[in-house]
């Protein structure tokens, strides 16, 4: 076996294993489709979903992988953090002397993979700006502890130097960042975001993420609230209420035996106490493991786990000394693919298949038939013996008396009077011959049914060739379609907040508006709680915005909200730079109207006092933000974004659609992603912060 990339062969010298249980493979390809469909079958792990063949690798780490790599990190406890390497987004490196055992390297993959390494990777000559910043405040710092946030895709690192003490903290959630801390405060981050939650911003109060539910400490009685009080199936109730995740909420399922599409509310006590024990074994296997394992499937790497698991039976494992030389396998090793399966294609392979069978039925019968008249001239004196003597016999005899002598006669197997004929052997095998005529047109008959036979092959050969066509036309659409799917820009997760328009102030409240009248009716009537706050701009056809805890907002976020609602009306066509809109308590808004007032759709009345905010800029931003650990692109007011990558857009002649276009490619997602958060109308694009803008 090769090395693989970055792990030393001492490291994964160990038997290969492989599971007692294997997957039915189909029989030996017999045309170039078939072998396609087989290559795909082991390049991965492969679940037909809605039509999609979907090779399923693992994205990310588990809390379990993380529980298993904090394990691994305690032999870094007491070492001295050396260099610090950067490159490429979000990939890090930390290089640490450890006593005894010379230089340990920890890195940080692409954000989500955190794992001890064999051999360095290729790293940049001159260090980023973030590893320079980071080598001169960590420098010789020592390693205090390791540990897991909770059961969270978190780990910190503590460290204690000469002017104080550190944190570096891995969080492998959402796109993975990097945060170094002093003193409870951020001095130093990989991406610097805001969540309503929380701020990763430099300067600011470091705070993990919430807290979630700890199946290893929870009580039986938290245990059983978590499940019975779900509304979804078991495995998703595992996967998120347990917070096991989609892979081990399956394999507690399979571990006591109940069926995962059940629904968890409907669960027993003895099946959660079930649920609970398989749970627990599966912290057990984290403390005892020793091993860890690399599933593939062909070339494919299709999974690292701490220690074996029932869902990836089926799958050759390879048994590594390690989680961390794991992982390094994986990603040596893995194939992402994803092809999508045609239906009609599968009609035209399923056709061709029938012709292929039919064709070769037809030869084959044909080729018979004219061997058997081909036998009959070779055994001349036998067969024309054969047939006087039946002829004979059928001369003045009952169809029993025909059947019962005729049956006797040499090398006649059976008689069917009704047809006037019968079987005879014939060498090694045997001919249905007619009693009633000779040799010779027993014989033409054969002929004439082979040469049918001949010809009705050569016709659905002809056939054959057509669907080949229709099946390369087909394939060469399927290649065409996949290239340009390949090329398409994904979209970003979708939130259920983006019914409306929506951004977050500065202070990270949530601000809601609507999009025409229901949604103005329905923003209203199910977000403007008690402690909201309403805001609109004094223009017919303005949307209704709604502030969520607005009564906390300072009178910088409620200014923000009033620009958001101002250049989300016809003010961003008035040509004007500048506008007013207002804000008013929850109290003041009514669709009850009272003598001479009306309120159509969508419009609501407003009594009382109203709070202006006059000299409003009509511009926005459009920004790329973390929400919910999901990458987003809002248009906000400007200084409620805080991002590295931001465009500045105000009233302007370039046409909605084009710019709309433009963002898009910049940001890179797709088209109506943009379009949704624009303001109504041209627009042209003022400043740019952190990219480019063709």
């Amino acid at each position: 076996m090769e090395p693989l990339e970055g792990i030393e062969p001492s490291t994964y010298a160990l038997p290969r294993r492989r599971y007692t249980s294997k997957p039915q493979w189909p029989a030996p390809p017999t045309n170039r489709w078939s072998f396609i469909n087989l290559l795909l079958l082991v390049l991965g792990k492969i679940l037909l979903i809605e039509g999609t063949l979907e090779v399923v690798m693992k994205k990310e780490m588990t809390a379990f992988d993380v529980a298993a790599i904090t394990s691994e990190m305690q032999g870094l406890v007491g070492g001295f953090l050396d260099k610090i390497f950067h490159w490429d987004g979000r990939n890090v490196l930390l290089r640490i002397n450890v006593q005894g055992e010379g230089k340990r390297e920890l890195t940080l993959k692409d954000g989500k993979w955190l794992h001890l390494v064999a051999d360095r990777p290729e790293t940049p000559d001159t260090p980023s700006g973030f590893a320079v910043h980071l080598r001169k405040v960590l420098y010789n710092t020592r390693i205090v502890s390791v540990t897991q946030r909770e059961f969270d895709r978190v780990v910190t690192m503590d460290l204690a130097g000469r002017d104080g003490t550190y944190q570096i903290v891995f969080e492998l959630i959402g796109e993975g960042n990097l945060i170094v801390v002093k003193d409870g405060k951020i001095i130093n981050a990989l991406e610097q975001k805001r969540w309503r939650h929380r701020d990763v911003l430099i300067g600011a109060e470091y705070s993990y993420p919430p807290s979630r539910f700890d199946p290893r400490t929870a009580s039986a009685e938290e245990f059983d609230k978590a499940v019975l009080s779900s509304r979804s199936d078991l495995v998703r109730t595992l996967a998120t209420s347990v917070n096991l995740g989609g892979q081990y909420g399956e394999e507690v399922c399979l571990r006591s035996g109940l069926d995962k599409g059940r629904k968890a509310s409907g669960m027993t006590a003895e099946e959660i106490f079930s649920l609970r024990s398989a749970t627990l074994e599966l912290f057990k296997g984290l403390e005892g493991r020793e091993f860890a394992c690399l599933m593939s499937q062909g070339d494919a790497a299709v999974d690292a786990t701490p220690y074996p698991l029932m869902v990836n039976e089926g799958f050759e494992r390879e048994d590594l000394p390690t989680l961390s030389a794991a992982i390094s396998a994986f990603l040596a090793n893995r194939k992402d693919v994803e092809v999508k399966v045609d239906p009609e294609l599968q009609r035209l392979q399923r056709q061709l298949d029938q012709q292929l069978k039919g064709i070769e039925a037809t030869e084959q019968e044909a080729s018979t038939l004219q061997a058997q008249g081909d036998a009959m001239y070779t055994n001349y004196a036998d067969v024309s013996q054969t047939l006087e003597r039946m002829r004979e016999l059928s001369v003045d005899s009952t169809w029993e008396n025909l059947k019962e002598s005729g049956s006797k006669v040499p090398l006649v197997i059976s008689v069917d009077p009704r047809r006037r004929g019968f079987v005879m052997k014939l060498g090694d095998g045997q001919v249905s011959l007619d009693y009633s005529v000779s040799i010779d047109e027993n014989a033409n008959r054969l002929y004439t049914q082979a040469k049918e036979m001949r010809e009705k092959a050569a016709g659905a050969r002809e056939a054959l060739e057509e669907t080949r066509k229709a099946m390369a036309k087909r394939e060469a659409k399927g290649l065409k379609d996949a290239q340009q799917a390949k090329d398409r820009v994904q979209p970003t997760k979708r939130l259920w907040f983006e019914t409306y328009k929506w951004f977050f102030t500065s202070g990270g409240r949530l601000v809601l508006g609507g999009r025409d009248a229901k949604s103005n009716d329905q923003v209203v009537k199910k977000h403007l709680g008690d402690r909201g706050r309403y805001a609109h701009a004094d223009f017919h056809g303005a949307p209704s915005i709604v502030v969520k805890e607005g009564a906390e907002a300072s009178d910088k976020e409620m200014r923000e909200v009033c620009q958001f609602a101002l250049c989300h009306s016809k003010a961003w066509n008035s040509g004007a730079s500048e506008g007013t809109a207002y804000w008013v308590l929850p109290d003041q808004v009514s669709k009850r109207p009272e003598a001479g007032e009306f309120a159509p759709r969508g419009a609501f009345i407003i009594r009382g006092k109203r709070n202006y905010e006059h000299h409003l800029p009509l511009e926005m931003a459009v920004a790329e933000v973390q929400v919910e650990g999901a990458r987003k692109i809002v248009c906000a007011p400007r200084d409620s974004v805080s991002s590295e990558r931001v465009v500045i857009v105000s009233q302007g002649k370039m046409p909605k659609g084009k710019a709309s276009s433009t963002l898009a490619r910049a940001f890179g997602v797709p088209e109506e992603e943009i379009s949704r958060i624009l303001p109504p109308g041209d627009l042209e694009i003022k400043e740019t912060f952190g990219m480019e803008i063709e």
